[in-house]
């Protein structure tokens, strides 16, 4: 595992190289649901702007939360040295973040162009476990988000990890996590054609996902995200399992993500 790959004397960051690629594919995987579904594209690009742009600013903004007091240590020195702020703003997202702010950009997409956005957020959902899933893989290049010491089959060993511990046996959490977003991405792309209620893929990726992080934060090493017993990850997993089952159950005309939504159709 290296934190950064060379191309020629270029440095490039793994994780950041990976997030790109990720990007990329999911893009064009999207273009073809888009042709397969009869869905603007054009509209749906837009969709995935706005999505971007608040997944980004959730992420980061929720990373600052759980990290404040670092932040306001490190915010003097950030505000008067360039690099350091763009190293910053390069490094340090939370998925989850990511995730509530994702939500919040497809709400406010759907009332900015005054459209029902029903269809691309429900396609734009199938390839949210592929993106991770890719993402996972340069955390676990990167050495962020490392998993517990662990001395048994399949252990790992950083040497020049930034985040991780170098030199200490650990449980490669980051692969185990992708491949089950890798698994759960097949599932939405095999179940798609039999939901009929609105936003009910949403409601199965936000239980299937919640679970599975849920679990996976025990096998989590950097827990000084805890609070009580569980990590902040954790209480946020049994949140958005609860939403999760809220969306897949109540009907439509009650469900409050629906019509936030779906105020206006086309």
């Amino acid at each position: 595992m290296n934190p950064f790959f060379y191309i020629m004397d270029i440095k490039i960051p793994a994780y950041g190289l990976m997030m790109i690629l990720g990007f990329l594919f999911s893009c064009v995987f999207e273009i073809y649901l888009c042709n397969k579904k009869n869905i603007n594209i054009v509209d749906h690009l837009y969709l995935i702007a706005y999505i971007l742009i608040a997944s980004l600013l959730g992420a980061k903004l929720v990373y600052i939360f759980q990290n404040m007091e670092q932040f306001i240590n490190q915010l003097p020195y950030i505000i008067i040295d360039f690099k350091r702020f763009m190293d910053y703003l390069g490094g340090g997202f939370v998925f989850y973040g990511g995730l509530i702010g994702g939500a919040i950009g497809a709400i406010f997409y759907a009332n900015v162009f005054k459209i029902n956005a029903i269809k691309n957020i429900e396609t734009f959902v199938i390839v949210i476990p592929f993106f991770h899933c890719v993402g996972r893989i340069g955390c676990f290049l990167a050495g962020c988000c490392y998993g517990i010491e662990y001395n048994g089959l399949f252990k790992i060993m950083y040497t020049e990890a930034i985040a991780a511990p170098n030199g200490i046996n650990l449980f490669p959490v980051q692969l185990l996590e992708a491949l089950l977003n890798f698994l759960l991405f097949l599932f939405l792309v095999w179940i798609d054609k039999w939901l009929k209620k609105p936003l009910s893929n949403f409601g199965i990726y936000l239980v299937l996902y919640g679970a599975i992080r849920f679990f996976l934060e025990f096998l989590r090493g950097d827990l000084i995200r805890g609070i009580y017993i569980l990590s902040f990850s954790q209480w946020i997993s049994l949140l958005i399992v609860l939403i999760g089952i809220y969306i897949i159950i109540i009907s439509t005309k009650k469900n409050l993500f629906v019509k936030l939504i779906n105020k206006i159709d086309r």
